[in-house]
């Protein structure tokens, strides 16, 4: 009985202990950036109970750049404010094995260029850090016609805040 106490006390000073350093060890952890080929990787902040923070750091082209699982593949997207839709390029989305057929580019939309169909699609999962959305309507583009894809206001409209501050972009889920 004794040592059922022992046990149990012990149980419950170590809860305490995560519950009170955890978020602490986890920040300390994703304040550290590292250099991924000229650019900055995001920050991670928070832990998976708690909600979870990044931190997008601004580009030398003055661009917020942010590398993304998208259904368990990775894709480099660029943050854009001005695209209403996550938009992926022809080449990401073969990448993610969409098989896009002709008749499938039916939503007309109008773009910097002018005006043009995309294809619809709803991506399972995006993935960064600690924030995963899921069931994400997407558009995808014809090839050619973006060498990058987008993330738009849809994905940024789903967190919970997301705030541009100090050269970096917040994202908070």
């Amino acid at each position: 009985m004794n040592l059922v106490i022992k046990t149990a006390f012990l149980g419950i000073l170590a809860a305490l202990f995560v519950s009170f350093f955890g978020n602490d060890i986890v920040d300390s952890v994703g304040d550290q950036q590292l250099d991924n080929g000229g650019t900055k990787s995001p920050s991670i902040i928070g832990s998976a109970s708690a909600s979870s923070s990044i931190q997008i750091p601004i580009q030398g082209d003055g661009h917020y750049w942010v590398n993304m699982n998208v259904n368990y593949n990775d894709v480099n997207f660029i943050v854009d404010t001005g695209a209403s839709f996550v938009t992926l390029s022809h080449e990401d989305a073969k990448k993610l094995s969409l098989n896009l057929f002709e008749n499938d580019y039916k939503i007309s939309v109008n773009t910097a260029a002018g005006r043009t169909t995309m294809a619809e699609v709803t991506l399972d999962m995006i993935k960064v850090g600690g924030i995963e959305l899921r069931n994400v309507k997407a558009f995808v583009a014809r090839e050619g016609m973006l060498t990058v894809s987008l993330l738009g206001m849809n994905y940024l409209n789903r967190l919970n805040r997301f705030e541009f501050s100090d050269q970096k972009l917040i994202f908070e889920q």
